[in-house]
């Protein structure tokens, strides 16, 4: 799953792109970039507590395994909201496959202000896009004492008249439990309705290994399928940098072997953005664990199509990123983009984070403008590429600048700087 830079600019992408749309509104500071940061881009609840209020509209592009979400966060200062319901209601409400209305139930001095934006929200989906399903998350629902939880979404659900609307679901929501993720996954499934073929394909081949448990998920933890159902699953970049920083430093793991309890649990990266999870029976032997999960693994991959799992973001930003390449007279550029999904491996000077990225990530992260997120030079006869992948350290967002070779080759990277 790939995040990308801030971009506060009013854009109008192509309906074409638009096929997964998801559209975030609520007042500011009502948790919606933090919601954003802790689902799709793998954020500690705790590192998002200064976010700055989002300016205008934050478009984000994220691979979702067999897919991508566009995400279109919108400022949630009064100014931006009217701006956007006055002058931009077309751009923004156009093509929207669901959008998800942020109520900060701390704030119940401004819950008929989010009513009224809240209306404003239906109108405008109605008339622009009818079929969209529209998801209220009363947030910040760890501040009510658990008793009274049950009552005061029942309550927002009764100012918003919810159950007047056949497409409205409300969801209490919190970043510090499973709730958030709860709701999210039901945004999904909405978006995404799970492919029933797939599923059954899946269950054909595990059904042989006799397994405790298996889950396929996004590296960020957001789960596609799982036997038995669970609602949220590991992040998997944190989980491999956690274990290289304690017991391997300077490794960069491919897999994720550690025990859960008298289990041993297998994770891996099958292919661009699709995890693996399984856990054998407890007498299981290792080694034989190993041999049945790479076996397993593999077959599972086979299931997906490699365009499916790019997507056509994927796809279409390989040729944008072939074109910017050649414009910039890099050399053997049909040869390079065979190289393109190559991961580069580099270590954060401040936290010793373990930094895994490729150009074409790089790419999809700055998709709205390639020089944000790579830049060309050239000097003494040779040209160089730079990347500048982001991470979330102990001081907040930096970005470590790493410079290639004419080849994709590793040359060398500087400190992290700050966001």
């Amino acid at each position: 799953m790939n995040n990308s830079k801030e971009n506060g600019e009013l854009m109008s992408p192509t309906s074409s792109e638009l096929k997964s749309k998801v559209v975030v509104l609520g007042l500011s500071q009502s948790g919606k970039t933090s919601i954003r940061q802790v689902i799709f881009e793998g954020f500690k609840p705790e590192a998002t507590a200064q976010n700055p209020a989002t300016v205008r509209i934050n478009r984000k592009l994220f691979n979702l395994a067999g897919g991508e979400i566009n995400l279109f966060d919108i400022g949630g200062q009064t100014n931006y909201l009217d701006e956007i319901f006055q002058q931009y209601k077309e751009r923004t409400f156009t093509d929207v496959r669901a959008v998800i209305f942020v109520v900060d139930i701390s704030d119940a001095a401004n819950i008929m202000r989010s009513k009224y934006y809240f209306d404003l929200t239906l109108k405008n989906i109605g008339d622009l896009s009818e079929t969209a399903g529209i998801f209220v998350f009363a947030h910040k629902l760890d501040i009510v004492p658990l008793y009274k939880r049950i009552s005061i979404v029942k309550s927002i659900g009764d100012i918003f008249e919810v159950e007047k609307f056949d497409n409205v679901k409300i969801f209490g929501t919190s970043i510090f439990d499973n709730t958030v993720w709860e709701a999210m996954q039901e945004v999904l499934s909405f978006v995404y309705p799970r492919d029933n073929v797939k599923t059954t394909e899946i269950i054909g081949i595990v059904s042989k290994y006799n397994l405790e448990f298996l889950a396929l998920s996004t590296s960020q933890g957001l789960i596609l399928y799982s036997e038995p159902e669970i609602v949220s699953g590991v992040n998997f970049q944190r989980l491999k940098n956690e274990l290289a920083k304690a017991y391997f430093p300077g490794i960069v793991l491919e897999q994720a072997i550690f025990a859960y309890g008298n289990y041993t649990v297998f994770m891996k990266e099958v292919d661009d953005d699709l995890i693996v999870t399984t856990i054998f029976p407890e007498k299981t032997g290792l080694i034989e664990a190993q041999d049945k999960f790479s076996v397993l693994s593999n077959q599972i991959s086979d299931l997906f199509q490699p365009e499916e799992l790019l997507g056509k973001a994927k796809v279409k930003m390989k040729k944008t990123l072939a074109n910017y390449l050649n414009k910039h007279k890099i050399k053997n550029v049909k040869d390079l983009e065979i190289r393109f999904d190559t991961k580069i491996g580099v270590k954060c000077d401040v936290c010793g984070k373990q930094i895994q990225k490729s150009v074409l990530e790089i790419a999809l992260e700055n998709s709205e403008q390639l020089e944000r997120g790579i830049k060309i030079s050239s000097g003494l006869g040779t040209e160089s590429i730079e990347i500048y992948p982001l991470h979330e350290c102990v001081e907040g967002i930096r970005e470590i600048p790493v410079i290639l070779d004419n080849n994709l080759e590793y040359r060398r990277y500087e400190k992290s700087r700050p966001i």
